[in-house]
């Protein structure tokens, strides 16, 4: 099979652009990996350079110029080891005439045995600052050999491309009979330096066509194209292209080390992010406990920090707790946090919600039963449970026989289905709650002999009026729950509706809050006044009476859970500091 770079070589490098695209595009590369991307992107062609390699190890273009290398033996080894092997694309072989040991003719031999297809004059002199060029052409190693490697090239069957930077050069190429030019303006430095391009693209763009322009006066079929220079983007070329008439593009710094870097940097960043994101997130964990929200529960208050870490303590032991407090204090919510801090935890626990009722739906439906002749026999929830946890609520409406049932189990590990005889056993641990009244006791509502088995294992629930502390955040949150979005506006409070909230009885504790707040979120705007807010206590629930809990009571209870820390204080009660003081001056506190 012939590759493309067979089919080209020998017709001359005009055969070759008339058989591409309008429009062409070469890659100055220094590596395999380069050349088969840049044959899958559709580049028309490659160059092997000394400068493409030195920037695929790290350097920069202008080290191409610097004899710190054999440059013509360097380009050889990866040229054929990496380059031609990797490609179907002609390939040009970048050769440096400035080497006094050179024997052009018999390079080009080797050159063309190897398989090359053509030959480019690079690095040029005309890289080279003015007065080090002049001591090249003194001892006739400049442009003018140069020119004698491209002719001999193209006599040998061999494509050529000069590289050029004034009009001058641009003349004596094309009268010599070379019939494609590069008009190359300076060497791409590394991404980091930071440097500003020597040329901008408007100067660029002018001097470019002026070449262009002294070429095609020769020979209007001379093919010009553009290499390097500051063009490091697609919409840079294509402006550049419309002013100057160019044919195609020689891309180096922007084909491999620019991509390259830039690819390289955002993977990297990309990885690196991950550990951002994770100190991001150890932050975000630590300024949520230090407002108070912790495993999913608002705890500012010192009780609620408390009751936090008796749930820690309980849920890390394999033995029944009891989670008990006043409706919609948040039972359930500990309970399953009891579980999230056991070793059981991977186990998602069954729930049962208890009510009063016939015993076979509820104690049939916990405990089991057998087989009669209406029905078959029902497994129990403490069998499923058995490598679980079950959450029991609303203990206290089992039945005293019910309660019992569970007091057995509590005390052997096993229990008798209803209507059963034989015992079974089951490792289910209970987790259960129970609704007391405000100023009732838990013996009022469960049977002595299981309230016996959670002594030292409960965790009491403190009603809202007792954790006021947690009220600016606990609205917060609602507000942020209502309405769907995590930066939800928080709802301006007040002080004097902030004093009806302290002050209100609060019978259904949390659950009355988030009523309260889904009511308010609803209401235009987000400045919340005692006048707008009292109506809704009223309807919710008997306000306590104001004698019980005035504005001095208000800050004065505020500054003993908070040990007399102004700062704590005044954020507890929802006051700027300023106020605070200002109050406690006015209602002579501290005197």
């Amino acid at each position: 099979m012939h590759t493309r770079a067979d089919q080209v070589r020998g017709g001359g490098i005009r055969q070759f652009f008339r058989n591409s695209r309008s429009f062409v595009l070469g890659a100055g590369i220094g590596s395999g990996m380069t050349a088969r991307a840049a044959e899958r992107a559709g580049a028309d062609f490659v160059l092997a350079l000394n400068a493409g390699r030195f920037r695929a190890m790290g350097g920069s273009s202008p080290a191409s110029i610097l004899p710190i290398r054999n440059c013509n033996e360097f380009v050889a080894g990866f040229g054929r080891t990496e380059i031609l092997p990797s490609t179907k694309l002609p390939v040009f072989f970048g050769a440096c005439t400035f080497d006094p040991q050179l024997d052009i003719d018999r390079w080009l031999e080797r050159i063309i045995r190897w398989g090359f297809s053509g030959v480019t004059n690079f690095p040029s002199v005309i890289h080279i600052d003015d007065y080090r060029r002049s001591l090249l052409e003194k001892c006739g190693l400049g442009y003018e050999r140069e020119i004698e490697l491209l002719v001999k090239a193209a006599k040998r069957g061999l494509m050529t491309i000069a590289y050029t930077r004034t009009q001058s050069e641009a003349r004596r190429m094309v009268e010599a009979g070379t019939e494609a030019i590069c008009i190359n303006f300076n060497l791409n430095r590394s991404i980091e330096t930071g440097s500003a391009p020597s040329i901008s693209l408007a100067e660029l763009a002018a001097r470019a066509s002026a070449v262009a322009r002294v070429a095609q006066s020769i020979d209007r079929n001379a093919i010009c194209l553009l290499g390097g220079g500051p063009i490091t983007k697609p919409d840079e070329l294509l402006e550049i292209c419309r002013e100057t008439g160019v044919q195609g593009f020689i891309g180096g710094s922007s084909l491999d080390r620019v991509p390259l870097e830039m690819s390289v940097l955002e993977v990297t960043s990309g990885f690196k992010t991950i550990h951002l994101l994770r100190e991001k997130v150890d932050l975000l964990e630590r300024q949520l406990q230090l407002s108070g929200f912790r495993h999913g529960v608002i705890a500012q208050s010192s009780v609620m920090k408390r009751t936090l870490e008796t749930a820690r303590r309980l849920g890390a032991s394999p033995n029944p707790v009891l989670v008990w407090g006043e409706t919609g204090s948040g039972k359930r919510r500990i309970a399953s946090l009891v579980h999230s801090f056991s070793d059981r935890k991977h186990v998602n626990a069954a729930l049962f919600h208890c009510r009063r009722g016939l015993a076979i739906d509820m104690i049939g439906a916990l405990f089991g039963a057998e087989a009669d002749e209406n029905r078959r026999r029902q497994l129990s929830l403490l069998e499923g449970a058995s490598d679980s946890a079950l959450l029991l609520t609303h203990v206290d409406q089992l039945s005293r026989d019910g309660q019992e049932r569970l007091a057995d189990y509590l005390e052997t590990g096993t229990f008798t289905p209803l209507n059963g005889a034989s015992l079974v056993r089951s490792n289910a641990r209970i987790i259960a709650t129970v609704t007391v009244a405000r100023g009732a006791s838990l013996e009022s509502v469960l049977c002595p002999r299981l309230l016996a088995f959670f002594a030292g294992l409960d965790i009491e629930l403190p009603a809202l009026p007792n954790r006021l502390e947690d009220l600016p955040q606990l609205i917060q949150h609602f507000t942020v729950e209502a309405k769907g979005v995590s930066n939800a506006q928080t709802l301006g409070i007040e002080n004097s509706a902030f004093l009806a909230l302290a002050g209100h009885y609060w019978p259904g504790n949390l659950r009355e809050l988030r009523q309260i707040v889904n009511q308010l979120v609803m209401l235009p705007g987000t400045h919340i006044t005692a006048d707008v807010l009292k109506p809704l206590l009223n309807a919710s629930s008997p306000a306590k009476p104001i004698s019980a809990l005035s504005e001095r009571e208000w800050i004065i209870d505020g500054l003993k859970r908070n040990r007399l820390h102004r700062g704590k204080t005044a954020r507890s009660l929802g006051l700027s500091r300023k106020t605070l003081y200002n109050k406690i001056k006015k209602l002579r506190i501290l005197e």
